[in-house]
C-alpha cells in the first residue's frame, strides 16, 4: 500500500491515458457491451471534418494531423466526456463557463452571449427597412394564396433580465428589434410581439417567464402569444380555431425540454441546484376546429406548437426548422427528420393543406437568412415575382 500510495500521481496518469485508450479499443469489438464504453453523451453538435487525404502537402499544413486528432478524440467514449465534465464541473464552481457562447451571471443566471450582443448593441444593424419590406411581400403572396398569415416576433432573455448580466452594460439606443417594429408598421404588417407580451407576463405576477438555465421561453411568456396568435387567426379563418386557456399553473423543481437547455451544453457532472419551474395546465374549448398550419420559424416555436398538440388545438402542421429541416405535426404525434434543407421542395404539397403561415423570428436574430429562404421557396411555389422575389404588395 505504501508503494501504491508512493506511485499515486504516475497511477493517476496511467489511468487518464489508458482509459480513453481502452474506450478506443472497444470500439474495435464486435460484442454491444464494449462498444457502449466508446460512447460519450456530451449535449451539443461537433462539426464533421471532411476526410483528408495523406499527403505530404496535408502534413505540412497540419490539416492531417487535426483531421487524425479528430477522430480520435471521438472514439475516446466515456472516459473523456468524465473528464470533460469533471474539468467542467470545477469552471462552473468558480463562476465560470468553458462553453464560449454561454455566460454564467448572477445568482448563476445562464445567457447567451449573441443576445448580450443585441442587447448591449455590439451587433452588426440588419436593414430594417429592406427585411420589413419582405415580410410583407411574403404575408401579400400568403394572403393571395387563401391563407391566413402571422408574424411572431419571439422574446430575448436578456431583454427581459438584463440585471442579472454578470458585467451591465448600457443598452444600445436603437436596437433591430425596434427598428423592424417601426418599419412593419409603415408597411402595415401586423406583429404579435413576443418581447411585449412576455414583459407584461413577467409584471403581472412573481415567477419567472425564462427559467434560469435555459435560452427560451417558457410557458407563462409563450402562452400570451399563443393566446395572441389565435386570436388573430380567428378574425381572419373561416373556422374559428379551437381556443387555449391557460387554466392553472404548477411550479415545481423539473425543468422541461428546453427550460434548461443552456445548462445541458456546459456538460456539467451534476444536475444544478433544482429552481421553480413554472408549468402551464392548459384547457382547450370543445368548439373550434384545430388549425392546420405551415410554421417557418426558429427553435422558439418548439415550445409553441408542443403546447398545441398536446392540447389538441393543433391540426396536421408543418414545422420548417430555420426554413431547412421538416417537423410533421400529424397523428398526434411529432415527427422530425434529420436531414436539412428539404423545406423548400416539401412546402409546394404543404402550402395548399394549410389554413395560415406563420412566420417567426427572435428579437435577437430578426436577420436570419431564413425569412429570404422561405420568400425564395414561396416565390417559385406561387410562380410569382422573378429571381425568388416576391411582387411587392
Amino acid at each position: 500500500m505504501k508503494s501504491i500510495a508512493r506511485h499515486w500521481f504516475l497511477i493517476a496518469v496511467a489511468l487518464l491515458v489508458l482509459a480513453p485508450a481502452a474506450a478506443m479499443v472497444a470500439r474495435a469489438i464486435p460484442l454491444k457491451g464494449p462498444q457502449r464504453f466508446s460512447i460519450a453523451k456530451l449535449a451539443g453538435v461537433t462539426p464533421e471534418l471532411p476526410p483528408i487525404e495523406p499527403s505530404l502537402a496535408t502534413l505540412r499544413s497540419g490539416a492531417l494531423q487535426a483531421s487524425v486528432a479528430a477522430a480520435l478524440t471521438e472514439r475516446m467514449g466515456q472516459p473523456r466526456e468524465f473528464f470533460i465534465r469533471a474539468n467542467n464541473g470545477v469552471a462552473y464552481a468558480l463562476g465560470r463557463s468553458t462553453v464560449p457562447s454561454i455566460v454564467i451571471g448572477r445568482d448563476r443566471m445562464l445567457y447567451e452571449t449573441t443576445y448580450i450582443d443585441d442587447w448591449c448593441g455590439r451587433g452588426t444593424p440588419i436593414d430594417a427597412e429592406a427585411q420589413a419590406a419582405r415580410i410583407a411581400r411574403i404575408a401579400a403572396a400568403v394572403r393571395r394564396a387563401g391563407k391566413t398569415f402571422v408574424f411572431i416576433i419571439s422574446p430575448s432573455k436578456v431583454a427581459l433580465y438584463p440585471d442579472g448580466l454578470p458585467e451591465p452594460c448600457t443598452p444600445a439606443a436603437s436596437r433591430d428589434y425596434d427598428r423592424l417594429r417601426a418599419a412593419l408598421a409603415h408597411h402595415d404588417v401586423r406583429v404579435i410581439d413576443g418581447h411585449e407580451l412576455a414583459k407584461a407576463a413577467k409584471a403581472a405576477q412573481d415567477l419567472p417567464v425564462f427559467n434560469r438555465d435555459g435560452i427560451h421561453w417558457n410557458d407563462l411568456s409563450v402562452y400570451p402569444a399563443i393566446r395572441d396568435t389565435f386570436a388573430m387567426l380567428g378574425e381572419q379563418l373561416d373556422s374559428p380555431p379551437r381556443q387555449l386557456t391557460l387554466s392553472h399553473v404548477d411550479v415545481d423543481s423539473w425543468p422541461f425540454d428546453d427550460e434548461d437547455d443552456l445548462a445541458r451544453l456546459l456538460n456539467l457532472p451534476i444536475t444544478l441546484p433544482v429552481y421553480p419551474s413554472p408549468h402551464g395546465r392548459f384547457t382547450t374549448e370543445a368548439e373550434g376546429t384545430p388549425p392546420r398550419l405551415v410554421v417557418v420559424g426558429s427553435s422558439f416555436m418548439w415550445q409553441f406548437l408542443r403546447i398545441l398538440a398536446m392540447n389538441d388545438a393543433l391540426g396536421d402542421s408543418k414545422f420548417y426548422f430555420y426554413f431547412s429541416r421538416i417537423v410533421d405535426f400529424r397523428d398526434s404525434g411529432i415527427f422530425e427528420s434529420k436531414v436539412p434543407f428539404q423545406a423548400a421542395s416539401d412546402l409546394p404539397g404543404s402550402l395548399p393543406k394549410a389554413d395560415a403561415v406563420i412566420l417567426e423570428a427572435n428579437e435577437t436574430a430578426l436577420g436570419s437568412p431564413h425569412i429570404e429562404a422561405f420568400e425564395n421557396a414561396l416565390a417559385t411555389v406561387t410562380g410569382e415575382g422573378a429571381n425568388g422575389r416576391l411582387p411587392d404588395p
